[in-house]
């Protein structure tokens, strides 16, 4: 298999970019770009370059993290790990139905749903990331999501909306 240079290069720089806007915003509490770096690594390059970059990006963010290394809760990293893969991977496909020129207002909408959606999901599957090496059991777990509501309406409204107004 040959290794396009080019390609990894490109999918350095946005894997950088990710994590040092991980940082940057860290300090404000579920606001980021991170999302929308990685799903524009896989909106521009494709569906693999997404999936690589998600993953190495919330990588090297989680485990430089200075507020608390992923490696001290594997099964929260993984999650974190994953659920960015997956963002990169869809900002593939998301790019198959809504192609980059001339995105118009249904591309729009797309794209925040994308954000939406894509958002909600890394929200829920980092929740029982956290949750699983604490052995919470199932009431506990559902009072700590229901408090956590507020938070997560707030990621997701904003990366909605980084979505609908700066991905396109």
């Amino acid at each position: 298999m040959k290794i396009n240079t080019e390609m990894l290069t490109v999918s350095a720089v946005y894997i950088s970019c990710a994590a040092a806007l991980g940082f940057v915003f860290a300090v404000v509490p579920n606001v980021e770009l991170m999302t929308a770096v990685i799903f524009l690594g896989g909106y521009i390059h494709g569906s693999r370059y997404g999936t690589v970059i998600g993953l190495f990006a919330a990588f090297l963010w989680s485990v430089l993290n200075p507020w608390g290394s992923g490696l001290a809760y594997p099964t929260l990293l993984v999650s974190q790990v994953l659920g960015m893969g997956v963002i990169g991977f869809s900002g593939g496909l998301i790019r198959l139905i809504v192609p980059p020129v001339n995105i118009g207002i249904k591309g729009i909408i797309v794209l925040g749903l994308s954000g939406f959606v894509l958002t909600l999901f890394y929200d829920v599957i980092t929740s029982f990331g956290g949750f699983l090496p604490l052995g919470f059991n199932w009431s506990m777990i559902k009072g700590v999501l229901i408090a956590g509501i507020p938070f997560t309406l707030i990621h997701v409204s904003v990366n909605t909306a980084i979505f609908i107004v700066l991905v396109p």
